[in-house]
């Protein structure tokens, strides 16, 4: 019987059914407070609603009672990388990964942690360590995808998407990634597409909000500007993206005084201005956006007739 209650809790989460995965698996502890899986599930099903100190509470427990399960390490890994602790989950994801070196899902994570800290080689370097387990597998090929399109490259992250969802049309991570890609490439009615299907099929789905709401956001002409500015600066990386933003600076500097020196203090002005309009736009872009950003969540529901 524990064993259909974690099955069926597992498949509940799966499928992005998180209450109903919680009430089995409660039901499950309830029974059994000293089963370390349905206490990692339960943090992996928690982490998914961010309950993020829940989720904390509960991968720690499993792990005190069983400290050899390379699941677990997984998940612990998973709640520090939401907490933004990005030393502790990439060391977690050690753990596991010497208690089970095949974990292709711990790989992937370990890139994504790498991704946020702009260390891209690395992050590629662990894909292609998961891709060599399992070549074959769809995460995999969406993690290709969501790599190349952090990079700029939309060819190779499209086709990427395309193979994912050749494996499976309806994989809620493939969807994602098509309609990020269709979004950065200027393709609105594609991107809110892959969005809406996602949506509709687990209404819950944050990922898929979140990027419904970005394409409202692309859509305005004020917030689009800068949606698109920082889209491309994004690509850069964080070493390229500092160089971009210096010589901007320089060059409409330099520029200035070009046209002070040629006699033309008026248009020299007027670059100063500029730039100076430049940076106030991007500093009151930010909290704009994010504040718009969060109203699109708060007042979304989804019609069925879409």
């Amino acid at each position: 019987m524990e064993n259909y209650k974690l099955d069926l809790a597992w498949r509940y989460h799966q499928q992005g059914q998180d209450d109903l995965a919680i009430d089995q698996l409660r039901d499950l502890l309830s029974q059994d407070p000293q089963h370390a899986r349905a206490h990692g599930l339960l943090a992996s099903c928690l982490l998914a609603q961010s309950r993020l100190h829940a989720a904390e509470y509960e991968v720690k427990t499993a792990l005190e009672i069983n400290p050899t399960d390379a699941y677990l390490f997984f998940v612990r890994a998973q709640v520090d990388l939401h907490q933004r602790r990005f030393k502790q989950a990439l060391q977690y994801c050690d753990e596991a990964l010497s208690l089970s070196p095949q974990l292709v899902s711990v790989y992937l994570l370990k890139s994504e942690v790498y991704m946020l800290l702009d260390k891209r080689d690395q992050a590629y370097e662990n894909i292609v360590q998961a891709a060599s387990l399992e070549p074959d597998n769809e995460d995999v090929i969406v993690a290709y995808g969501e790599y190349h399109l952090a990079i700029g490259d939309y060819e190779k992250a499209e086709g990427c998407a395309k193979d994912a969802l050749a494996i499976d049309a309806q994989a809620e991570d493939a969807n994602i990634l098509m309609g990020k890609i269709k979004l950065a490439q200027g393709n609105i009615p594609e991107a809110e597409y892959h969005a809406k299907f996602v949506i509709s099929r687990n209404p819950n789905s944050s990922v898929a909000l979140n990027l419904f709401s970005h394409i409202k956001m692309r859509s305005n002409f004020f917030l689009g500007l800068w949606w698109r500015a920082n889209s491309w600066i994004t690509t850069l990386g964080n070493t390229k993206a500092v160089m971009v933003l210096i010589g901007a600076y320089l060059l409409f500097n330099l520029l200035s005084q070009v046209l002070n020196d040629l006699g033309q203090p008026g248009l020299g002005e007027l670059v100063s201005y500029t730039w100076l309009l430049l940076v106030v736009y991007s500093w009151v872009g930010v909290p704009m956006y994010y504040r718009a950003l969060k109203k699109e969540l708060e007042k979304f529901s989804f019609n069925p007739d879409f």
